[in-house]
């Protein structure tokens, strides 16, 4: 094997209670069997990794994680990276919801201010437990590994590398498979589409900037990252002579100047909610995406330029056409290279990833406040089940209101009573009707069965009313007395249910282990 060739096989350091390691080395080599798991207690993590040069390594944020394991893991981190580089891939796995503070730590390098540790590549999360229709942490394990894997491959192939969790213009809440498929799978691929210009559509709040940022970042191209909001103007003219300059004298108050595009010179320059641009300057656009020239304003001498563009919208490309808002000729290119940023209640297990990030944010905002470590499990299941219309903003604020209440009552930890007080009454969820939870869950077992997930008859049946349940959890927020009145069946039965859901596929996961080891795990 030469020193370019690409590993044929995947090295694992796991690193955590044995426990752990035994379920996450079975899902991975069950998943695939070309991955080789090496593991040990966080004490002894250095000498494994030096021991067996893993590529990727697993850290278990959970039940007897302590201030001194997060003393430890800090420095063990820093020293991993000095010596690695990017090199060594880094998962933390936030077992429970009491400890996620720490894991949002590990994002910051200093305890008193928000500058990037960059040790972190990536989360997993266990969701709450009456989630059953949420991947399971060592599924979620299985899915993280084969994508850093992948990315690996890329990075010994000489591309440029996927920063790490908190860079500039990276993500910060990484743990949701659909967010990990976007930012690792489509993300570098599309960056690498230099000439072509990508389209982000996404919700407020969703990280669009952050997305565009990233674009730029994986293309390699040399010149500054630039953007602009049109809606900030108040005429086309004024956007216009801010994007291509003007000459003196072309409006009333106009000056000498170059624009936007002269200062994105080899670089990228990102165009947020397009649907505020109108069609006149659409189609100016459109010349000079094709033509690679522009003029100022006022001004008949044509520039040449090298610029990439990026545009966003909150607002699907076919309903901007649709409302005659977007010219068909401009929507037909941009639709080729299309990233699609779904909404945080459409990527469940990112509200672990950012309630770990938020609580640590706010610590190091608040200096002065009581310490909160996390979230009890009612009030993780609640904030969990939320809607989010407002999207990680709305989270990030409604974490530091939450923190607020924890200090004036001298608690460590956030409670269900602190969440309801914040929502003013039980979270909302996405469906308020037994019609709407049982049409969601009819959607959802046909994207299964078109993936060729239902063995039979019956196993589909029961997990349509797997998805019937949860979507009643969901729809009610969390709470578990009217979810069971909103589908008709009993409180307890429905809890019971639902934790036999959760745990079905662990208990698969058992079986895979040796004969030995089955009573411990």
């Amino acid at each position: 094997m030469t020193e370019n060739t690409a590993r044929t096989s995947t090295i694992v350091g796991l690193y955590g209670s044995p426990d752990f390691s035994r379920r996450v080395s079975a899902a991975l080599t069950a998943s695939d069997s070309s991955v080789r798991c090496v593991s040990a207690l966080l004490s002894e993590a250095w000498s494994s990794i030096l021991t067996h040069k893993p590529n990727i390594v697993l850290f278990e944020i959970g039940l007897s994680y302590s201030d001194r394991s997060h003393v430890s893991l800090r420095s063990l981190l820093g020293e991993l990276r000095t010596r690695f580089g990017t090199s060594l891939y880094t998962i933390a796995a936030l077992t429970d919801s009491h400890k996620l503070f720490f894991g949002g730590d590990l994002l910051y390098g200093s305890e008193r201010d928000l500058s990037p540790s960059l040790w972190i590549d990536s989360f997993i999360a266990t969701p709450p437990s009456i989630m059953g229709t949420l991947p399971s942490l060592f599924e979620q394990a299985a899915h993280a590994v084969r994508l850093a894997g992948a990315e690996m491959q890329r990075r010994e192939s000489g591309h440029i590398p996927l920063p790490a969790l908190g860079a500039p213009g990276w993500a910060q809440s990484l743990a949701a498979p659909k967010s990990r498929e976007l930012w690792m799978r489509w993300l570098p691929r599309y960056a690498s589409y230099t000439n072509e210009n990508p389209i982000i559509i996404g919700q407020t709040g969703t990280g669009k900037t952050n997305l565009a940022y990233a674009l730029h970042i994986l293309s390699g191209r040399k010149g500054q990252f630039v953007s602009i909001t049109p809606r900030d103007f108040s005429s086309s003219e004024l956007v216009q002579a801010e994007l291509f300059g003007a000459v003196a004298g072309a409006y009333t108050g106009a000056v000498d100047k170059w624009g936007l595009v002269k200062s994105a010179e080899k670089g990228t320059l990102f165009i947020d909610e397009l649907q505020s641009i109108d069609k006149d300057l659409q189609g100016k656009l459109i010349t000079f995406i094709e033509n690679k020239a522009y003029r100022r304003v006022g001004s008949a001498e044509s520039t040449a330029a090298d610029v990439r563009f990026v545009f966003a919208s909150n607002r699907e490309l076919y309903d901007m056409m649709d409302s005659d808002i977007l010219r068909h000729d401009f929507a037909y290119r941009l639709e080729r290279v299309q990233l699609d940023l779904p909404p945080l209640q459409l990527r469940r297990l990112d509200v672990s990833a950012a309630l770990a990030h938020a609580l640590a944010k706010v610590r190091r905002q608040r200096p002065s406040a009581l310490q909160i470590f996390g979230l009890n499990q009612n009030a993780y299941r609640l904030l969990f089940s939320h809607g989010w219309p407002g999207n990680l903003r709305q989270l990030e604020n409604t974490v530091a209101q939450l923190c607020e209440l924890a200090d004036l009552e001298g608690a460590s930890i956030i409670t269900e009573d602190m969440v309801a007080a914040v929502f003013e009454h039980r979270s909302r969820g996405l469906s308020l009707t037994v019609s709407d939870v049982v049409s969601h869950a009819a959607a959802e077992l046909s994207r299964h069965a078109l993936r060729g997930s239902a063995p039979s008859v019956e196993g589909s049946l029961n997990k349509f009313l797997e998805l019937i349940r949860s979507g009643a959890i969901e729809a009610c927020g969390g709470d578990l007395s009217k979810a069971a009145s909103l589908i008709g069946e009993d409180r307890q039965l429905l809890e019971l249910l639902n934790q036999a859901s959760s745990t079905r596929r662990e208990l698969l996961l058992r079986r895979i282990l040796p004969d030995d080891q089955r009573g411990d795990s």
